[in-house]
């Protein structure tokens, strides 16, 4: 078993945008290089299946990295960035940044939930439930501390596409680190992390790959 997160490339237009298949628009012309650079990264690996957040820049990197490969690509509502609340969804980005300079003043201990948008409890219960059940559609099941995978399965490569927030609490939740407002993870653009999966009596625990992929 082993499952990569891959952080999208830099992205273009509304951050909120849920096109149809196949994407142009989502990624910048700095993006779409960085999807090809990850392209190549990606060519001696073999990945089973590519899940990704419904968000145009998630999907057109998961396009433009897998092209031609016919890996299925299946889209996971619920994985999505932090969503910023509605009063701020159209502030105009000075606006924004100064909620949130105003913001990184406090301790990091009274920013679980601001007016910014959602917390990061939210975060989790909306990110963790989609995650299990994307991963448990695809034979891997959380059980016992550990993942049981369904007969078939344990050879399995996922490819996870998503956004720097929500890969951090992904992250978080399947190594076993505790929440927290600040991710202890930075996923740069197109980064990729990697887990790999090992039994234990037919249990199996993720560990982190370092070696780069």
């Amino acid at each position: 078993m082993k499952l990569l997160l891959i952080r999208h490339a830099r992205m273009a237009g509304d951050p909120f945008s849920r096109p149809a298949s196949p994407i142009t628009g989502a990624l910048s012309p700095e993006g779409i290089k960085q999807a090809e650079d990850l392209r190549n990264r990606l060519s001696n690996i073999h990945i089973d299946v590519a899940l990704t957040s419904p968000y145009g820049r998630a999907v057109q990197t998961a396009e433009i990295a897998l092209y031609k490969r016919n890996i299925p690509l299946k889209r996971v509502p619920g994985i999505e960035e932090w969503t910023p609340s509605a009063a701020f969804r159209d502030a105009t980005s000075t606006e924004f940044e100064k909620m949130q300079e105003r913001d990184n003043l406090l301790y990091a201990e009274e920013t679980w939930k601001t007016e910014l948008g959602e917390g990061t409890f939210d975060v989790y219960a909306r990110v963790v439930p989609a995650l299990l059940a994307a991963l448990a559609a695809e034979g891997w099941h959380n059980r016992m501390g550990g993942w049981v995978p369904d007969e078939g399965t344990e050879n399995k490569t996922i490819a996870l596409f998503a956004h720097g927030g929500s890969l951090g609490i992904m992250l978080s939740f399947l190594i076993g680190v505790r929440p927290f407002p600040i991710s202890p993870f930075s996923f740069g653009l197109t980064g990729v992390a990697t887990l790999i999966y090992y039994p234990r009596r037919g249990i199996y625990y993720p560990a982190m790959e370092f070696s780069g992929v």
